[in-house]
């Protein structure tokens, strides 16, 4: 039996082997052909190997030598997939002869065909350029251009006043123009005198350098008189003309707006040449009064954040070219959102400008339903005016200790928009729209607001909520807000100051559409606090104040009050009203209504008061201080806090005025007064003026101003569970009983025998 075994293995082997010899065989592609031949490159075609299917087609293209055999007389090698018939290759020199071999890879073992015969080509000679009129004349200058040549190494330049070229200009004789440009500027020439030039390109051809015959010739007239143009040219202004508002003004070299060129600030037109860059630094601006022209690539034009590219002439020609803006978003984690508007115009798409925010993360504001929109961000393009609702990138720092809050760089790519824009709006639901600043520079939020006064309401809505993932509650409103009286801001963002940023969204409620021009822009990047000084808008006499409700836990709400020329003391555009998207607030009252900014007339009256409207959704120690104020409040008036519930007025201007509170809404609790009316402080107990809540595993009980006598605790059942006489304070906390989340009955009686009851959960 083990005989017979043995016999039977090797009869298997070798049918195996048989069988694996038949299948080895690898034949090579057929037809090959060479098309699509220019100076540089060519096309390979063939047909499919008979063995297919299989792994991939290799190829060599030799001016020398066998195939496989090594470096040398290899000019370009490579590999397509199975299915694949054709292949570009370039890099080739011209009037060249090159043999095209190719052969198939059958198995990943790898088992490869044999090597196909030769297949000769030649490459057709470099063609001459084509050159194009002159630009940019002037007295002493042009700009001479041609069309490119593919394969060009190079081009070469004459420049003479003869049309037969027997005499070259000084300096403009073969001189060398690198391949990456079709332009060159001509300098030092005579006014009211003819030029001519003509253009060759340089190229190889078997491995040689070679030159084209001359392209046609243009002819050129310099002008009679000195033109206002003044040219940056090998490092310094040619001729020594510095740049001025009434200059067209032409970068012929590498440029940077910052503290070290201190000589460009006003142009009235700007040209960037090919093949140099222009950068306005961060912190710096350029006014120009007509157009940008970048004849450059948009990554060599750039504006870097905090900077302003500053454009006067809403009628001016159209700009031309795509330059890059740069905009940093404020400090956020990677669940926060920012609005955004892009202040160039072209087909960037969003998912283009934040590539690593996830798809289902980019939004419109819905005006119907007044809820964020989801939209595609491949195929949604920035639209000038319209503002979009972005998550930061998710690989952004995520908002977990000890990370620290960053900024994200955002980075937008088109032509830089000038020119007026009109923006449709929605008025249904209630009219909120998501709009944004579409220019490259810092617009004026007065002027904004001044000259659309007919087609928004009177407040600018931007958002600034951070998406906590604590858990801890509802922490205040989600928006910054801002009127012509002047802004508030949130938890994690300072006051609007009066200035709307470079990229930056925001929400306005429509009466009509919005107009965004020229007239609002301002030529700084205005990073102070308070508007004090701009020809942009009328300067108004301003007294305001500003308050803020906050506690131990986060919560922050912030209101302002003040007195304006101009404003009413019923409802105006200089009342901003409350966003109401959060349960947490200190506004001002107006026809009983929340308002976070709310303006009256001028002249200021001692006698006014203002009710509160006060809201929080838990039960706790709150404190309401006095932020910052200016004009005659600065000057030493009094801000006074009047707080019904325990009869007390207190002043601002020496403390904050903290409270005990329960949950809820409480509208009737607080006024804003200017003097101190004596009030009575042995009223009865105020069931409104004690609160009773749970922080820690205690039962906290404040009366504020009057003292309690004795404090007793039931459950439902009437059973006492605690009893304290004598307690002689206007706060107790009871830490001694366990906590079983069951509804208790707290009974307290102040010093004049008052007695109220209060229900709390523990």
């Amino acid at each position: 039996m083990k005989y017979q075994f043995t016999i039977k293995t090797v009869i298997l082997l070798t049918n195996v082997f048989v069988t694996f010899f038949s299948f080895a065989q690898c034949h090579p592609p057929t037809g090959v052909m060479v098309t699509n031949i220019t100076s540089i490159s060519a096309v390979l075609n063939w047909t499919a190997s008979s063995s297919a299917p299989g792994e991939a087609y290799f190829y060599e293209v030799r001016t020398s030598g066998l195939p496989g055999s090594g470096v040398s007389g290899l000019v370009v090698s490579g590999s397509v997939g199975d299915g694949v018939f054709s292949s570009l290759v370039s890099g080739l020199s011209s009037i060249t002869t090159y043999s095209v071999y190719m052969r198939y890879k059958c198995t990943p073992a790898p088992l490869f065909s044999s090597w196909t015969a030769a297949v000769t080509f030649s490459t057709n000679p470099l063609l001459p350029p084509v050159a194009a009129s002159a630009s940019g004349i002037s007295d002493t200058f042009f700009s001479a251009r041609w069309i490119g040549v593919s394969g060009a190494t190079g081009y070469r330049l004459d420049v003479s006043e003869f049309s037969d070229f027997s005499v070259l200009l000084a300096g403009y004789n073969n001189l060398f123009v690198a391949s990456i440009f079709t332009r060159k500027l001509v300098s030092g020439l005579d006014p009211s005198t003819v030029y001519y030039y003509r253009v060759r390109a340089e190229g190889l051809s078997g491995g040689t350098p070679v030159t084209t015959n001359n392209s046609n010739v243009i002819t050129v007239t310099t002008l009679s008189a000195p033109t206002l143009e003044a040219i940056w040219s090998n490092g310094a202004w040619l001729n020594g003309v510095l740049p001025a508002s009434d200059h067209d003004v032409i970068l012929d070299d590498d440029y940077i707006s910052d503290g070290t060129n201190v000589d460009m600030f006003e142009v009235k037109s700007l040209t960037l040449n090919q093949g140099h860059t222009y950068t306005i630094a961060s912190g710096y601006n350029l006014i120009v009064y007509e157009n940008i022209v970048n004849n450059s690539s948009a990554a060599s034009f750039v504006v870097e954040n905090n900077a302003n590219l500053y454009q006067l002439n809403d009628s001016a020609p159209a700009n031309v070219g795509e330059i890059t803006v740069i905009r940093n978003s404020s400090e956020i984690f990677r669940l926060d959102y920012t609005m955004w508007s892009s202040p160039v115009t072209g087909t960037q798409t969003l998912k283009q400008f934040s590539p690593s925010t996830l798809d289902n993360r980019f939004y419109e504001y819905n005006t119907v339903n007044n809820h964020f929109s989801s939209i595609d961000p491949l195929t949604t393009a920035f639209e000038s005016g319209n503002g979009y609702f972005i998550r930061a990138p998710n690989n952004h720092v995520a908002n977990a200790s000890p990370n620290v809050a960053q900024a994200w760089q955002g980075t937008f790519v088109g032509v830089p928009k000038n020119g007026a824009v009109n923006v449709a709006l929605v008025t249904s639901g209630q009219g909120f729209n998501l709009v944004g600043n579409p220019y490259p520079t810092v617009i004026s939020a007065d002027a904004l607001l001044q000259q659309n006064a007919g087609n928004i309401d009177g407040t600018l809505y931007f958002w600034r909520r951070r998406n906590d993932t604590s858990g801890s509650g509802n922490l205040g409103t989600f928006y910054a807000t801002y009127t012509e009286l002047g802004g508030t801001g949130s938890a994690t963002s300072d006051d609007p100051n009066g200035f709307i940023q470079v990229g930056q969204g925001f929400l306005v409620k429509a009466l009509t559409g919005l107009v965004f021009n020229s007239s609002m822009k301002v030529p700084d990047s205005f990073e102070n606090q308070f508007f004090r000084n701009s020809s942009a808008v009328s300067q108004v006499e301003k007294h305001r104040l500003w308050l803020n409700l906050t506690n131990e836990s986060g919560v922050f709400s912030r209101m302002l009050l003040g007195y304006a020329e101009g404003a009413s003391n019923t409802l105006d555009r200089f009342d901003g009203k409350y966003f109401n998207d959060s349960q947490v607030a200190l506004t001002s009252l107006l026809n009983n209504e929340e308002y976070s900014i709310q303006a009256k007339s001028l002249p200021f009256s001692a006698e006014d008061t203002i009710p509160l409207g006060f809201k929080v959704e838990a039960a706790g120690t709150y404190t309401i201080s006095l932020d910052k104020m200016d004009g005659l409040f600065e000057e030493g008036q009094l801000v006074y806090l009047e707080d019904t519930f325990t009869s007390t007025i207190h002043n601002l201007n020496e403390s904050d005025y903290s409270f005990s509170s329960e949950a809820g809404n409480f509208n009737n609790r607080f006024v804003l007064r200017f003097s101190t009316e004596s009030l009575g402080v042995d009223e009865p107990l105020n069931a409104n003026a004690v609160a009773v809540f749970v922080s820690n595993n205690s039962i906290i009980i404040n009366s504020v101003n009057i003292d309690i006598k004795s404090i007793n605790v039931y459950d439902i059942q009437g059973r006492k569970l605690f009893n304290q006489d004598a307690v002689n304070s206007n706060e107790f906390r009871i830490d001694t009983l366990t906590k079983n989340n069951q509804v208790l009955i707290v009974k307290i009686k102040d010093q004049n025998g008052n007695l109220i009851s209060k229900k709390v959960i523990f």
